[in-house]
């Protein structure tokens, strides 16, 4: 067996002290680090209010979409009455715009990807 004499004696006493030393620490550190759990009124409450503000921005999202529809349709209308080459020329425009930047979106996706 190898020549111990660089480690100190072990004793029961000595561990003993040494359980006792971390069970205090542990205490310390669970009354420093304790929190309580609030009560479920407390959820409940937070429900109803992240309710009522997603409520209040669906209304928001539907005025503004309902206003630029109207925006546009009446644009179009417009635009159809009073002339119809503009109106077929904003169309072609229109679809020609959405291929390309489809093109354009499928083509950043695929470089993204590799």
């Amino acid at each position: 067996m190898k020549d111990q004499s660089g480690y100190p004696k072990r004793s029961a006493k000595n561990d003993q002290d040494v359980v006792d030393q971390l069970n205090q620490s542990l205490e310390k550190f669970d009354v420093a680090i304790s929190f309580e759990t609030p009560h479920p009124s407390h959820f409940k409450e937070k429900i109803k209010i992240q309710r009522a503000e997603s409520k209040k921005k669906r209304l928001r999202e539907l005025l503004i979409f309902t206003v630029t529809a109207a925006v546009i349709l009446s644009f179009l209308f417009f635009a159809l009455y009073l002339q119809p080459e503009m109106f077929l020329l904003l169309q072609v425009l229109t679809v020609v715009f959405i291929c390309c930047y489809t093109v354009h979106v499928k083509r950043k996706v695929k470089m993204s990807h590799e």
